[in-house]
């Protein structure tokens, strides 16, 4: 694609152009001790949790693991689910939201992670730093391309003599 004053500037993009590979999960059911496991071991910060029949059900977070151990003292994390950490499933976003009407659904006092799902179905599961990061990316990218498309503008002046 050619640069010049004939390209729109870039536009926001869309969580569905975003999507890492797969989003990681665990089912709902499963022990909280594996799941903590699991995270320290692929350095996750969060986890789709999942019912048997694929259905999101929430997001499991280290705050999640770790609030669910200090709730509970008595019972040893073995013994605890997914289930009891994770947080709900309130919020939610489709593929075509774009990247700060993702960010507005994440209020500063509420979720870290956005669950996109397309038809019930899972495709990406992103942290609100992931979300800041694109902004930022896509604002170093238009101010770039402002630049380009002023000193284009300047040589067509200079040359158009």
């Amino acid at each position: 694609m050619t640069v010049g004053v004939d390209r729109p500037f870039r536009t926001l993009r869309r969580l569905a152009e975003l999507r890492q590979p797969r989003p990681a999960t665990i089912a709902a059911n499963a022990r909280l001790d594996i799941a903590a496991a699991l995270m320290a071991e692929q350095r996750l910060d969060a986890l789709a949790v999942l019912l048997d029949d694929g259905t999101v059900v929430g997001v499991l977070t280290g705050r999640g693991v770790t609030g669910a151990v200090a709730r509970h003292p008595e019972t040893p994390p073995h013994a605890l689910t997914v289930a009891d950490a994770m947080d709900r499933l309130t919020i939610q976003a489709g593929p075509d939201t774009t990247v700060p009407e993702a960010l507005a659904l994440l209020a500063p006092d509420g979720p870290d992670h956005l669950v996109v799902l397309d038809d019930g179905r899972l495709v990406d599961l992103l942290s609100r730093t992931d979300l800041v990061a694109e902004l930022a990316w896509h604002h170093a990218e238009v101010i770039r391309e402002m630049r380009l498309q002023e000193r284009i503008m300047h040589l067509q002046g200079t040359y158009s003599c």
